[in-house]
């Protein structure tokens, strides 16, 4: 964990720039949006957890040079289940293969035989940003894409995003 950087994103002065992002950050932090750093509290109080990390291009085995690494969605999926106390919506927003859901899930799934009280709803909804033009790339999709299970978390996902982009296009 970069304690350096979530302290940049609590203060003034961002730790990266994208037109309007500060705008946004200003704005919504401290009320629905925080940064922090005990990973453990926050996994147990969210109802819904969104992996969002790099996926670095592998550069050892199978894919060599061109898959994608799953190393930190995988590091954070076990972070997840190690923590989780009741359902948990977990939603995979980084850049990944169309399977890497399975890894997810197989990860949960494990934490769910030792613990029955735990259950896990995956869903993939990655997103297609540019660099300069993230913000409005989210505000204005082309496309959008949600994949999982039919489910009523999956549902509830879907309408929720649907909110967020009417309510970004006013």
């Amino acid at each position: 964990m970069n304690f350096e950087k979530i302290e940049q994103w609590n203060s003034d002065s961002l730790p990266i720039f994208e037109p309007g992002l500060d705008e946004i950050v200003f704005a919504a932090r401290g009320r629905n949006l925080h940064f922090i750093t005990d990973i453990p509290k926050a996994i147990r109080e969210a109802d819904l957890i969104f992996i969002s990390v790099n996926t670095p291009t592998k550069t050892y085995g199978r894919g060599k040079g061109m898959a994608p690494d799953l190393k930190y969605v995988e590091s954070v999926s076990r972070t997840i289940a190690e923590h989780a106390v009741g359902p948990k919506i977990v939603v995979e927003k980084s850049t990944v293969p169309v399977r890497a859901a399975e890894s997810i899930n197989a990860i949960l799934r494990e934490a769910q035989r030792n613990d029955p009280r735990l259950k896990f709803q995956v869903l993939s909804n990655p997103e297609f940003l540019a660099e300069g033009t993230a913000i409005s790339d989210l505000s204005n999709p082309d496309r959008v894409l949600i994949g999982g299970e039919s489910s009523p978390e999956g549902i509830e996902l879907l309408f929720l995003r649907t909110m967020v982009l009417e309510h970004s296009r006013e």
